[in-house]
């Protein structure tokens, strides 16, 4: 997630060098025909499909009738803190053109945490992520400065080559048309999910929603996705792995999609076994 041009050049070399066969029907630009298209009136977010939480669909049915999920204090501080620190970076070499360094940055962040403190709940996890997105980046700095006279906006672009919170219209695909993936490096292209809890295939198919939806507005190939596991404790230790968008990752999705849909006018129901991290896990034991 934490992306250098290198990492980027490597991972181009993985995919090229990977099978990506993938059947002209399953991609995006096939939104008006069969297994893509829908006719549902309903547009639906991809984290509410792929979250993992519940089988038969319950989550989107109770989401959509307007029951409140019980959402832990600080659950999306890492995510917050991540793409605070991105957008934080390339606004200060903008401002500070030549005058940038890595010493320089360390300075500023350092200066700029004080006000992002003031949205986190665990305040010595966030500086601790926020110190990690500093130390690579000041490094890149220094690395490609060192080298050639460069734009704000070339230097940019080589020392964080993608982008965060990357906006999507998924409507054509049945999602919906403000869907933000977390990150999106268009060098490759490649979408990138970040994860904070445990492990669940579920979190692969977010990667799908979010490749249709692509295909769908740019008519673009996404063959791949990165999905990474983050866990910030006295470091910040990452689990990434490169996922090959396949045929069956993108019928499993456009399955779980249409349950999605019926799940909307009619309640499926509980499955046979809730998991612990559900935001609605109370409101279902109530009943």
């Amino acid at each position: 997630m934490f992306f250098t041009l290198t990492e980027v050049l490597l991972l181009a070399k993985r995919i090229r060098l990977s099978p990506k066969a993938v059947s002209e029907e399953l991609r995006g630009w096939h939104w008006n025909e069969p297994p893509i298209y829908h006719s549902s009136t309903y547009f639906l977010n991809v984290s509410d499909l792929t979250n993992g939480f519940c089988e038969t669909g319950r989550y989107v049915h109770l989401k959509h009738k307007g029951v409140k999920p019980e959402i832990p204090e600080g659950v999306n501080d890492i995510h917050y803190v991540y793409s605070e620190g991105i957008q934080t970076i390339k606004r200060l070499i903008y401002e500070e053109g030549e005058n940038m360094s890595g010493n320089r940055l360390r300075t500023l962040m350092t200066d700029e945490f004080y006000r992002v403190m003031a949205n986190v709940h665990d305040v010595e996890k966030a500086k601790i992520l926020w110190d990690h997105i500093t130390n690579i980046y000041s490094a890149e700095i220094d690395k490609y400065k060192a080298k050639q006279f460069l734009t704000r906006d070339s230097l940019v672009s080589l020392i964080i080559p993608f982008h965060v919170e990357y906006p999507i219209d998924g409507s054509l695909v049945g999602l919906q048309s403000n869907i933000r993936a977390d990150a999106f490096v268009p060098l490759i292209p490649l979408i990138a999910e970040m994860k904070t809890g445990k492990q669940r295939r579920a979190h692969e198919l977010s990667l799908v929603g979010y490749a249709l939806a692509i295909e769908s507005q740019f008519e673009i190939p996404i063959d791949f996705g990165y999905l990474c596991y983050v866990i910030v404790d006295k470091s910040v230790l990452t689990n990434c792995r490169l996922i090959h968008i396949s045929d069956s990752l993108r019928s499993d999705f456009l399955e779980v999609r249409d349950r999605g849909f019926e799940a909307i006018e009619t309640d499926p129901g509980m499955p046979k076994r809730c998991d612990d991290s559900c935001p609605f896990l109370r409101h279902c034991n109530k009943l």
